[in-house]
Order: C-alpha cells, then sequence, then structure tokens
C-alpha cells in the first residue's frame, strides 16, 4: 500500500466530500488498511486537499459486525471504520450535458476568475428546476437564471439529471493525475485515483438485511460541504450496475431527518425535511435538501438558520461550514427510507446520490443489502 501521511496540498477551495456511514459502503474499502484501522492521523488535520485519504466517523455509530473499529488516539470519540469513503465521487458535472469533465469545479462568487455560470458544455440549454429560494442551498437571494445566480448549472438545480463517471463514484472524482479541489485518493491495494466503484469495490464485509415492504434507518456523515440535496435507491446486484438501472428503483423517504451527534447512544434531533419531487430524474422521485447550511456569506449569502439552533446539539456543531473548514465528523445525518413491498428476495445495491449546488460534484456511495420478503412491517 501507499501510506501518504504529509500535507501535499494543492491550490483550490475544499470541495463537498461525504459519504453515507450505515449501511457499511463498499467505498469503505480500505478500512482494514493503515492508517484507517489504526489510531493516525490527528484530527483535525489537514484539509480534503492534502494526501491524507481521512473521513473519520463516529466510534459509536452502528457497530459494524467483523469490521475492525479503531479509535483515534486523539479523540476516541472517532473512528477511521469508513476508510476513504468520502473520496468516491464525480467532479466536473453539469445539468444539461453528456458527460463530466473531470476538471471544473464550479463558481466561486468572491473570485474575480471564477464569479459566473459554469455550463460545463458548450451550447448547456438545460432548464434549471430547482428555482424556489426555500429549494436552494447557496446564493438564494438571485433570480433564477438571472446573470448573477452562479449555481444555475449546479446538479442539485435538476436533482438527479447530470451525468456521473460511475453510480458507485470514482476514486478521487477524476482520472490521474492527482489534483486540486479534492480530486486526490491516497492509492492502496484495494483501489487507486480514477478507478471506478463498479469495477473495483468488492462486496461489503458486512452486508445488511432488510424484509420488503419495511423502513430502515440509514446514516451519512458530511467533511467538507457544498449543499445540495440526496437520493437513496436500490439496484439488483445481478445485473451490470449503471445509473439508469439504480434510476429505476428510488427509495421513498418516510418521517422526518435526523441529526445524530456522537452515534446511536447520542444525542437526536428530528427536523422537518425539504423534500423535493417536482423536476427530478427520475422522473418524481423524491429528494431531500442536504439539511446542514453551507454559511459562507463571502460565496453564498446569508439567511440560513442552524439547524440545531436550540437544541442540546452543540449549535457550532451544525451551523454551517465555510470554505476550508472542518464539518464535525461526529454528526450524522440519519434518513429512514422504506424498501418496496413489491421488490422480490435477493441480493441488491443500495446507492446514495449527493448532487451538490456550490460545487458542479456529485458523491456516491455504495452498499450492500439482502432483501428477504415481507413478514411484518417493521422499522429499525
Amino acid at each position: 500500500m501507499v501510506r501518504v501521511l504529509a500535507a501535499l496540498s494543492f491550490c483550490g477551495s475544499t470541495n463537498g466530500h461525504g459519504a453515507v456511514v450505515w449501511p457499511p459502503p463498499r467505498n469503505a474499502v480500505d478500512y482494514d488498511l493503515a492508517p484507517w484501522n489504526g489510531q493516525t492521523p490527528e484530527y483535525p488535520g489537514p484539509n480534503v486537499e492534502s494526501m491524507t485519504g481521512w473521513c473519520p466517523v463516529s466510534a459509536y455509530s452502528q457497530d459494524l459486525p467483523g469490521l475492525q473499529s479503531a479509535r483515534m488516539a486523539s479523540n476516541p470519540e472517532l473512528s477511521g471504520k469508513n476508510g476513504q469513503a468520502c473520496f468516491w465521487f464525480s467532479t466536473g458535472c453539469a445539468i444539461g450535458c453528456a458527460e463530466c469533465d473531470g476538471s471544473s469545479r464550479g463558481p466561486v462568487p468572491n473570485n474575480p476568475q471564477w464569479n459566473h455560470k459554469f455550463p460545463i458544455c458548450e451550447n448547456n440549454t438545460a432548464k434549471a428546476t430547482i428555482c424556489d429560494p426555500k429549494k436552494r442551498t447557496v446564493n438564494r437571494d438571485a433570480e433564477c437564471g438571472a446573470a448573477d445566480d452562479y449555481y444555475y448549472y449546479s446538479p442539485w438545480r435538476a436533482p438527479g439529471s447530470a451525468p456521473v463517471f460511475d453510480p458507485c463514484g470514482m476514486a478521487g472524482g477524476h482520472k490521474p493525475p492527482q489534483g486540486g479541489y479534492g480530486g486526490v485518493y491516497v492509492n492502496t491495494t484495494h483501489a487507486k485515483l480514477g478507478d471506478k466503484g463498479t469495477e473495483v469495490l468488492p462486496e461489503s464485509a458486512s452486508k445488511v438485511s432488510w424484509a420488503a415492504g419495511s423502513v430502515y434507518e440509514v446514516t451519512w456523515t458530511i467533511e467538507a460541504n457544498h449543499g445540495g440535496g440526496y437520493q437513496y435507491r436500490l439496484a439488483p446486484k445481478t445485473e451490470q450496475l449503471t445509473e439508469e438501472l439504480f434510476q429505476k428503483i428510488p427509495l421513498e423517504f418516510v418521517g422526518k431527518q435526523t441529526l445524530r451527534y456522537g452515534g446511536v447512544r447520542g444525542k437526536h434531533l428530528d427536523i422537518d425535511g425539504v423534500y423535493v419531487s417536482e423536476g427530478t430524474t427520475p422522473p418524481g422521485s423524491t429528494w431531500v435538501m442536504n439539511p446542514i447550511p453551507r454559511n459562507d456569506a463571502d460565496h453564498t449569502g446569508t439567511g440560513f438558520t442552524p439547524p440545531c439552533e436550540g437544541s442540546d446539539i452543540p449549535i457550532e456543531k451544525c451551523q454551517g461550514i465555510k470554505d476550508g473548514a472542518k464539518a464535525s465528523p461526529e454528526l450524522e445525518i440519519f434518513d429512514r427510507i422504506r424498501i418496496p413491498g413489491n421488490l422480490p428476495a435477493g441480493d441488491y445495491v443500495l446507492g446514495w446520490r449527493w448532487d451538490c449546488e456550490e460545487s458542479n460534484q456529485i458523491w456516491q456511495s455504495c452498499s450492500d443489502v439482502t432483501l428477504t420478503e415481507l413478514k411484518d412491517d417493521i422499522s429499525v
């Protein structure tokens, strides 16, 4: 394995990084290697553009049978069990384009060089379907489509329609060489920069069993925030995993979103999620807005209320993440999803897709689940 712990920084600003924590994602493939199975590096450390490949999560998130849950010496509340899961994504992706360019980060309003729209592809005639300011996560005061609506072509502005490199993500978000804007990956014996998730990631060592028709919990964490929103989908493991295949089984959200701080024994806060089902891909499928605000007035404007204001979760853990700042790895976003009751029993892959708004980027995770026939409608 190539083990790189030094901070080799690249120019540019930090990207949105995130990954599913439960069910265990295939993207955590490096969990059994150093440093992820040990107690280094310390956290907080270098940002996500350095060659550290670190995606810490709460040590008290769901116990993973068969997986080592190493604690960090600097903070025993955290674990490296998610490996480099938050480094699997697609960069340079925009609505209206047939493919991602692998290099474009997107607008930076306070930088004269980048304070314009990024259509990515030539002659882009796409129309944003998310124009309601309450469903936008950045620059909400701009008129939809106006010159200062910098994020008009970002993936979240027409959820699910932008292309991706791979439905399970690409290591580092693009092909070599290693580059800025979070487009780095610590190459290991399991995966290397530019690998496609569906081609190199093996089945998860810990696979969950769900009953068709029932409701189950899923969680994910943010390492660096770029707004937008996300969706969960299923695909039969027996078929070739493609974006089109995942789009056939989008999953329904049930109840409220929950912020969970400190794992299963920690603090919980139920919040009203902002759900979107018009102008989405596949048509009529439901997506939910990222509940953690991207509060950075220099880039995105103001007007966002921290979702945990007034709760017993420390407000600084969810008040927003400025560009270059670390997210709180102890904080998980917790959703409940319903598995369709008409699905046949068998092995499936749960896909998670996070369409960013403040960048032309899409994060992805894939987890293995086995579906059994519905016996009782249960929630877990």
